[in-house]
């Protein structure tokens, strides 16, 4: 099988995230996509975020009717913080004989050089991106051709994805909603539990 890695903090996951998984799924025959919410960031400040429960709570409704996506708790047994090279061993330790894919954002795409044993990476897994506009698409496939040089098996996908970030959607998590980029049972769930910013008093 082929099993795809799709990591982030996911404060909170949208539909964003939920389109590049079924995007990646359709385009490179992905079987599964395994969302795991990190637990502790090497690369942001979680001090503000909301808890990982709630966070990897939230994935889970958000995940619940598409068959092909997996919700992990893995990053959760790291101690420190959590490194893609960590991760994504531990995952080919679940899923010995598949093959492993990692799904990253343009712009994190474009570090891939920075991070943490990046050789690990490309030895473990082929890296999936998605370019917002027909400019980043070219930027990527430059960068690709550097990442060759490193081993580095990457695929970039023809179609983009709208620009929608989790911070904004914080910012105004009851207009997103009211768009459509946020799932109704996400939604229902943060309004329950007091999440930014908001509860059952507020609507």
């Amino acid at each position: 099988m082929r099993t795809a890695l799709f990591g982030g903090a996911f404060n909170p996951i949208h539909i964003a995230h939920t389109r590049l998984a079924e995007n990646a799924m359709h385009e490179f025959a992905i079987d599964r996509v395994v969302f795991m919410p990190t637990y502790k960031s090497p690369h942001k400040d979680t001090t503000k975020s909301v808890s990982y429960t709630d966070r990897l709570n939230m994935c889970r409704l958000a995940s619940e009717d598409n068959s092909g996506f997996v919700v992990s708790e893995l990053e959760s047994k790291i101690k420190g913080k959590s490194y893609s090279y960590i991760t994504l061993g531990m995952l080919k330790d679940n899923y010995p004989k598949d093959e492993l894919f990692l799904i990253v954002g343009a712009d994190m795409y474009m570090s891939l050089l920075s991070w943490k044993n990046p050789e690990k990476i490309f030895s473990l897994s082929n890296i999936i991106t998605c370019p917002r506009d027909e400019d980043d698409y070219s930027s990527l496939r430059e960068y690709s051709a550097i990442l060759e040089e490193y081993n580095c098996s990457s695929f970039i996908m023809k179609k983009p994805i709208m620009e929608l970030s989790s911070t904004m959607v914080r910012d105004d998590f009851e207009g997103c909603y009211k768009r459509g980029l946020i799932d109704k049972k996400v939604y229902n769930y943060a309004v329950s539990h007091g999440l930014y910013g908001v509860n059952n008093n507020d609507f």
